[in-house]
């Protein structure tokens, strides 16, 4: 009896408890990568007192007192590695690792919100102009760089004093504790090429705004909702001969992509070209040659005509109802059908159901005349073709009548 009460007690503070959450996975412990919270104890400008990374004055201020004086004294060790790639025994010669560092979770996250950041009225009340695009993202290289403390210190340092903004001293306001998961990669990678230098201004020489490829940046609140350009915003550029110069059309693969190459049978995905592109082998006789090009390679015509009736498997439905077959003339339907089915049923399959069919032969035919009159008449059609009768009939449904007794319904 006991242990029944317990085990009622257990399952209602089981049934009673809040839902578990999923936390997000902990990073791997990495001996090579500096632990901000055992740095927790000591201000943020201890370490970092200017732009620069930290230890680039000469180790300084990591070497002061009694922090990591005795290891730079010692001899080499794995602790070297938190800054340079390999340990040597000559450490000028030991290369620095990237800085910040790039590795899949982030340290000290921070907060930014450019929909707060792009408000023009907001910026002009505040710090007397208009933030735009590359007042933070300054063009280095042809690429625009990732801002750094010292481009928001020109809003946000202590001279400033901008009311409920947090201070360049305050690393707390933008820098959340813990460790996250990157949510931005890197798009541009592998075989693509882009440049933010040859984006400047277009053919005509007109500037080229960054809200035309980062249409969403002015609604972001966080990096999650940031999302990369989508190709489509190029194509309208790209695509328009005013703008862009024809070697750089989206039909041309190494526009983009290094180790791709342009062909006749090669096309460029739906959303790589503009909604009046076709490819180049569909001239106007093509209409009349495409059922061999279907059949040979589908694949090839899924790459656009996908889905265009709602089905996958009727994707051809939307032209193929309008516009019908050389061969369905007028007469079709009464006269060369029949034949035509018998000979390649599949042929008709390509765009008809079994239901379909099935929907048609289920009424009387034309050819069965009055009902009075065709069961004396069937006996002479049936002689001249009686396959014409077994598409409907089955012979089960002839000996219906046929075998019964002479008389009994006129029939010989």
């Amino acid at each position: 009896m006991i242990r029944q009460l317990w085990f009622v007690v257990v399952v209602l503070v089981a049934a009673c408890s809040p839902a578990r959450r999923s936390d997000a996975p902990v990073p791997p412990v990495d001996p090579t990568r500096l632990d901000h919270q055992r740095h927790a104890l000591i201000p943020c400008d201890g370490c970092h007192r200017s732009s620069a990374r930290p230890g680039a004055d000469d180790h300084r201020p990591c070497d002061d007192g009694a922090c990591h004086k005795a290891k730079f004294l010692g001899p080499p060790s794995l602790f070297c590695q938190v800054c340079h790639k390999t340990v040597t025994t000559t450490p000028l010669a030991a290369p620095l690792k990237q800085y910040p560092v790039e590795d899949p979770w982030q340290s000290l996250p921070p907060v930014f919100s450019h929909r707060r950041h792009m408000d023009a009225d907001r910026m002009e009340k505040r710090v007397g102009f208009h933030v735009s695009c590359a007042d933070c993202h300054a063009r280095s290289d042809g690429m625009l760089v990732r801002p750094d403390h010292a481009t928001c210190s020109r809003c946000h340092a202590v001279e400033a004093a901008l009311a409920k903004a947090p201070s360049m001293e305050s690393c707390a306001g933008c820098h959340q504790g813990g460790a996250r998961p990157r949510a931005r990669v890197r798009v541009i990678q592998n075989d693509l090429q882009f440049h933010h230098e040859r984006h400047r201004i277009d053919r005509k020489g007109v500037p080229i705004k960054c809200e035309d490829c980062h249409r969403q940046s002015g609604r972001s609140s966080t990096y999650a909702d940031h999302p990369a350009p989508r190709i489509e915003s190029c194509v309208g550029c790209h695509d328009d001969a005013h703008r862009t110069p024809y070697p750089m059309r989206m039909r041309i693969c190494e526009t983009c992509h290094l180790e791709r190459r342009s062909s006749l049978t090669a096309l460029a995905p739906r959303n790589h070209l503009p909604a009046t592109e076709r490819p180049l082998d569909h001239t106007l006789a093509f209409r009349r040659d495409h059922a061999e090009v279907a059949a040979r390679n589908s694949a090839r015509c899924a790459t656009c005509h996908t889905q265009m009736s709602g089905n996958p498997q009727q994707a051809c439905d939307e032209c193929h109802q309008r516009m019908l077959p050389a061969d369905h003339r007028i007469t079709f339907r009464e006269l060369d059908h029949g034949p035509e089915a018998a000979a390649d049923r599949t042929r008709c399959a390509t765009c008809h159901v079994v239901e379909f069919c099935t929907a048609c032969h289920a009424q009387r035919p034309r050819s069965h005349g009055f009902a009075s009159t065709f069961v004396r008449e069937h006996g002479r059609l049936a002689r001249l073709n009686v396959r014409a009768c077994t598409t409907c009939h089955l012979e089960d449904f002839c000996q219906g009548c046929h075998a019964a007794p002479a008389g009994r319904r006129g029939l010989p």
